[in-house]
């Protein structure tokens, strides 16, 4: 057992006792563990992690829970099979829409994410939504597409929304899906927050002036 499967396979008792109520004690010893017919469902969530590392596993093992508050179990089975991906999506989704305060996690590591973009391609941080490096499209159409940033993380970049009025709408939905098509929504959610926008709005001030400051030592 690899680390990565032993901490799934915790994770996963974890949360399906926890969001039940009932008590739990995580598994030390996996010695033949690889002979039990749950090995090959943890085995197939280790290559789906590895393979989306920027997934938040706690939040997938709870996604249907939260969705099916009727089931009392989600076995390994489920977990590793394209219905709980179907969960994790509408559930993340319903998250990121009703409540940017509980995306500030994921916000920071965009940001640092962005940051490390923006050094490697010895761009500032203002010319991030105008850089273009491969493909069609500039790159952070890309970056939101395959998840490495959080919509909300590009709330403080002056022409955003600019941006996505001059996408064509088969690439604006194709790209952005809900957020393309519902911006000024997700803005105003964003602009009510209480933890996320104070946060941003400095965060981008220190940010600008880190990148700054490394691109002109």
């Amino acid at each position: 057992m690899t680390p990565l499967e032993i901490r799934i396979y915790n994770t996963h008792l974890a949360i399906s006792r926890s969001l039940k109520n009932k008590p739990f004690k995580i598994k030390k010893d996996f010695i033949g563990f690889e002979k039990d017919p749950k090995y090959i469902f943890v085995k197939r969530l280790s290559n789906f992690f590895t393979r989306y590392p920027e997934i938040d596993m706690s939040l997938y093992f709870k996604a249907p829970y939260k969705l099916y508050n009727d089931v009392e179990y989600f076995d390994l089975n489920y977990f590793a099979s394209p219905r709980a991906i179907k969960s994790f999506t509408i559930y993340k989704q319903i998250l990121i829409k009703t409540s940017p305060d509980s995306q500030y996690d994921n916000v920071k590591e965009s940001l640092i994410f962005i940051s490390k973009f923006c050094l490697k391609n010895k761009i500032q941080l203002h010319d991030y939504l105008s850089f273009k490096e491969n493909g069609s499209e500039n790159s952070w159409v890309y970056h939101l597409k395959k998840n490495e940033i959080n919509l909300y993380s590009l709330m403080e970049f002056d022409n955003v929304s600019s941006y996505i009025n001059e996408m064509a709408e088969d690439t604006k939905e194709f790209f952005l899906g809900d957020f393309g098509k519902n911006f000024l929504e997700y803005r105003q959610k964003y602009v009510n927050s209480e933890k996320l926008r104070p946060f941003l709005i400095k965060a981008f001030i220190k940010l600008k002036l880190f990148i700054d400051k490394n691109l002109n030592p």
